[in-house]
């Protein structure tokens, strides 16, 4: 049930329509193919990966799974698969776009409470490209949301090209946590009301993840500045008037 000629079989039904897989001998590898498209392949390799390689293209390797031990495991192992199929395509066809995240949210999976093991229990949560957010009550009935990224692939990492996937979290629509985008901070002397008296830096939210970070660090660059400032003094008393949170990269 777990050979990599099963895997290949349910990541076929994950992909739908002509795709198809094809077992070898004694199912020790599976061949992944739908008309007009490369093959894929999955085999062991020597410390028990489980690989996914593409054959036509010459790319090689493109995925690289830990062994399932359970049905269950052999599903979502499938699921990850299915998605680096689907990514490599993409990629390949010039596609990194609506398409492809419309795609790698399809293939999300969910999973509800499982209470039947106290020693281990399961919490509600949800995965896509490998990442687990876990949403639920506790036992002190507090609200808890927590993300594992531990668990995330290859799939995730090859969308972005970089060891880290960008990330956001908001809460009820404003921006807690963010590693892509920037911080506006504006300063402000209370005495002064018009715009021509305000200081703003933009902060890269690779440099200061939350909206308190960014506070920090914009106030010690600020700082900094005011020291090198001829008029220094006539600033005394200004504070931060607003924290914002734009999409757009700061400006050179």
């Amino acid at each position: 049930m777990l050979t990599p000629a099963a895997i290949a079989q349910l990541a076929a039904g994950i992909l739908g329509g002509t795709w198809a897989a094809e077992r070898g001998p004694w199912g020790i590898n599976g061949r992944l193919a739908a008309p007009e498209t490369d093959t894929f392949t999955l085999h062991v390799d020597d410390h028990g990966h489980l690989c996914l390689e593409s054959v036509f293209e010459g790319s090689g390797e493109i995925g690289r799974f830990p062994e399932p031990t359970t049905a269950e495991d052999a599903e979502t192992t499938a699921r990850d698969v299915a998605e680096a199929v689907r990514l490599h395509l993409a990629n390949n066809e010039g596609q990194q776009n609506a398409t492809l995240y419309q795609e790698l949210n399809q293939g999300a999976h969910f999973s509800g409470a499982d209470y039947s093991d106290p020693e281990m229990p399961c919490h509600p949560n949800s995965t896509i490209v490998g990442a687990t957010c876990f949403f639920y009550i506790d036992e002190t009935g507090v609200l808890r949301v927590s993300v594992h990224l531990d668990g995330l692939t290859e799939i995730g990492t090859r969308i972005w090209s970089e060891d880290a996937v960008p990330m956001r979290i908001t809460l009820d629509g404003g921006v807690v946590f963010a590693s892509t985008g920037t911080w506006v901070v504006q300063f402000q002397h209370p005495e002064d009301g018009g715009d021509d008296g305000v200081w703003e830096y933009a902060i890269p939210a690779g440099e200061a993840p939350t909206e308190a970070s960014a506070r920090v660090l914009a106030a010690e660059r600020f700082l900094a500045d005011l020291n090198s400032h001829e008029n220094a003094d006539a600033w005394n008393g200004t504070t931060i008037r607003s924290a914002r949170f734009t999409d757009h990269p700061p400006t050179a």
